[in-house]
């Protein structure tokens, strides 16, 4: 069971040392950060990291990995190794930034345990495929979840890889995928489960916004705020900006 987890795991590394030194020096990164690593592999970024951070939190799973990184940073001051799964794993209580190459297979899972957390970080870069980074950023048309998420953090996409930046070579094109914290979100952080749910209704069922909120609030309410707005009574979830649907869910759970 280990050894097919392990294959289900397993990462593509980058290996050429002057682009992750590029990458990490061109980040947010300074010696004043705690950051987060998930699954150092080899230990080439987190080699970057140490130079570049305060202190480094590494969670490493595989048992042969860690027992290489305690070797090859046993003289190292400002790294503290974990072996366990960072599914499971708790997460700092003090401020922190996240710099990794994740298995993609749970990609979405890790994105979504830091971005969900009670104490999220200040700013993460991913190594993710392209195809969920362009999903998750919404440049073009906002989804659920860039509604979800998009009131508290900015996504964007920090750098496009080639595939023969890895080893072995993926199918798929990389990216590294960016989410940080806004300095002045458009909502209270202590509301985010009320209005994650707000956007789960008004998501549902494809049907436009109008319709769907008519569950929660009474409509001339609903029509009252959308001319406000000036929203077109049929005007679906993913065409609205993420400015206005805060500016809805203000308005709306002011009015009733």
């Amino acid at each position: 069971m280990h050894n097919i987890r392990r294959k289900l795991l397993s990462q593509n590394f980058l290996h050429s040392h002057k682009l992750i030194t590029h990458l990490v020096g061109r980040s947010s990164i300074g010696k004043n950060d705690l950051v987060v690593e998930i699954g150092p592999g080899k230990g080439s970024i987190t080699e970057q990291l140490l130079e570049h951070a305060g202190h480094v939190i590494a969670v490493e799973l595989d048992a042969q990995w860690y027992r290489y990184l305690q070797e090859k940073f046993r003289i190292v001051n400002n790294l503290t190794l974990y072996q366990a799964d960072f599914l499971t794993h708790s997460l700092p209580v003090l401020p922190y930034k996240v710099f990794a190459n994740i298995p993609f297979a749970i990609e979405g899972k890790i994105i979504r345990k830091l971005i969900e957390s009670p104490n999220p970080p200040l700013d993460s870069y991913l190594v993710v495929m392209g195809e969920l980074a362009y999903r998750l950023s919404a440049q073009h048309r906002e989804n659920m979840f860039s509604v979800m998420h998009k009131p508290w953090f900015d996504f964007s996409i920090a750098y496009r890889f080639r595939p023969q930046d890895f080893t072995p070579i993926p199918s798929v094109h990389p990216v590294l995928f960016r989410f940080t914290m806004k300095s002045s979100p458009l909502l209270p952080w202590e509301e985010r489960k009320q209005y994650r749910e707000f956007v789960q209704k008004a998501f549902a069922d494809g049907q436009p916004v109008r319709n769907n909120l008519r569950k929660l609030y009474p409509v001339q309410h609903i029509d009252e705020v959308l001319q406000q707005l000036s929203l077109n009574r049929k005007i679906r979830p993913s065409y609205l900006h993420v400015v206005q649907w805060a500016v809805l869910y203000k308005k709306l759970n002011r009015i009733y």
